[in-house]
């Protein structure tokens, strides 16, 4: 197909009528076809010498012109070159007018060359998309095999007798177009849909890239940076002079949001383990040790039951209501301990952030949009968020549940 765009609406009905995508192994198998019909042509002429010479010269510069053309078209097929639709187009005419020349100098309804309208029939069908061309285009054949099969040979008085028989061959010629256009339909179909899942897969493959050299950048950069402006603030606190409350809490307070802005970084550096295709529990686990690192907040990870394969949406969604769990506990719970459970059961994982700290407000779905966030991210898995205080309201977990996926890409 040529590759250069046009916005006029024929351009636009003609890219409805074909099938760029499988243009080029249509024009492959088709140029083949044509041959086969080129030959019989070529032996029909020679194994009629009753034809007069007139029959004979203008036949044959027919076939020889079909010939050249097909030869063209296959050169451009086996040269890797772009086949324009109107190639093929071409082609086909050429098709309908070689067979019927040779239908009218048969002279005879009873000869076999009416046979070779179906293959040529069914290659345009399979190259043309659109049910109403390739219609159009069979019906355009039948009346010109119809005009000839009554005005040569013996004409209306062999039609009136045999015609039932014109009538099945047109027939036929409909059915052949139908069936070739429905089985090309179904295989379009499938390969625009196959070429669809590709190019998804490419761009998932892009933008994880993305995200792997974003999250690399974050640990080089920024992560560092704030990594050393902790330290200077932990040196600064430790020098400072107690007398003097307002700095000490001055500074105490860019030293909790250090610690806080430490661990948001750590969400694209980390989740950068499950693009490479880590289990959950494994990411995890480093996940609660950077935790620990950064807070100070002895942090565990339980698992019970063994991981199934998850898909990379699951396990990052997963792993982000994690680290917003964990970071409500460092923000809001002064907690002293955190608790992460994973347990894999046979139809559903269940995974829950509990910690020891204060608590939950009555109104805490009313603070901030992190508990919004982690119902969205479960619900878009199919799953459930549940949020609960302990019994003497101390203590908060964050539990999801979410049941397997059908057919997990563990990719």
């Amino acid at each position: 197909m040529n590759t250069q765009t046009d916005s006029s609406p024929h351009r636009a009905g003609i890219a409805e009528w074909t099938d760029p995508a499988g243009l080029r192994h249509a024009a492959a198998v088709s140029v083949w076809g044509r041959w086969l019909i080129l030959a019989v042509a070529l032996v029909l002429m020679a194994y009629r010498p009753d034809y007069t010479l007139a029959i004979q010269v203008s036949y044959s510069l027919l076939a020889l012109l079909a010939m050249s053309y097909n030869a063209y078209v296959h050169f451009l097929v086996r040269t890797g070159r772009n086949v324009r639709w109107q190639s093929l187009l071409v082609l086909s005419a050429m098709d309908v007018v070689l067979i019927t020349g040779g239908t009218a100098v048969g002279g005879e309804l009873g000869t076999l060359c009416f046979l070779l309208y179906y293959p040529a029939l069914g290659m345009f069908a399979a190259v043309f998309s659109s049910f109403r061309i390739s219609f159009a285009w069979v019906t355009m054949t039948a009346v010109l095999y119809g005009v000839v099969a009554l005005t040569t040979g013996e004409g209306l008085d062999v039609a009136a007798k045999e015609e039932k028989v014109l009538i099945a061959r047109i027939t036929a010629m409909y059915g052949v177009v139908v069936v070739v256009t429905l089985i090309a339909g179904f295989e379009r179909v499938r390969r625009l849909e196959a070429v669809e899942r590709v190019r998804e897969q490419e761009r998932e493959r892009q933008l994880q890239m993305e995200r792997l050299q974003l999250s690399q950048i974050i640990h080089d950069t920024i992560a560092q940076s704030a990594y050393v402006l902790r330290l200077g603030i932990e040196s600064a606190i430790a020098a400072e002079d107690p007398s003097n409350r307002e700095q000490v809490a001055r500074l105490r307070a860019m030293h909790e949001l250090s610690r806080s802005t430490m661990w948001e970084l750590r969400h694209p550096i980390d989740i950068d383990l499950i693009f490479r295709g880590r289990e959950l529990g494994t990411v995890l686990e480093a996940h609660a040790a950077t935790f620990t690192n950064i807070t100070s907040i002895p942090t565990e990870v339980v698992c019970s039951g063994e991981e199934p394969p998850l898909s990379t949406v699951t396990r990052g969604l997963l792993f982000a209501i994690a680290h917003n769990a964990l970071a409500n506990a460092l923000r809001h719970a002064s907690a002293s301990k955190v608790t992460i459970t994973l347990d894999f059961k046979d139809n559903a994982l269940r995974m829950s952030i509990s910690d020891d700290g204060i608590g939950l407000p009555s109104d805490y779905a009313e603070h901030g949009r992190g508990f919004t966030s982690m119902e969205t991210d479960a619900e878009q898995m199919g799953g459930t968020l549940e949020v609960s205080s302990g019994q003497s309201g101390r203590g908060t977990a964050v539990t999801c549940v979410v049941p397997y996926e059908e057919d997990p890409d563990a990719s």
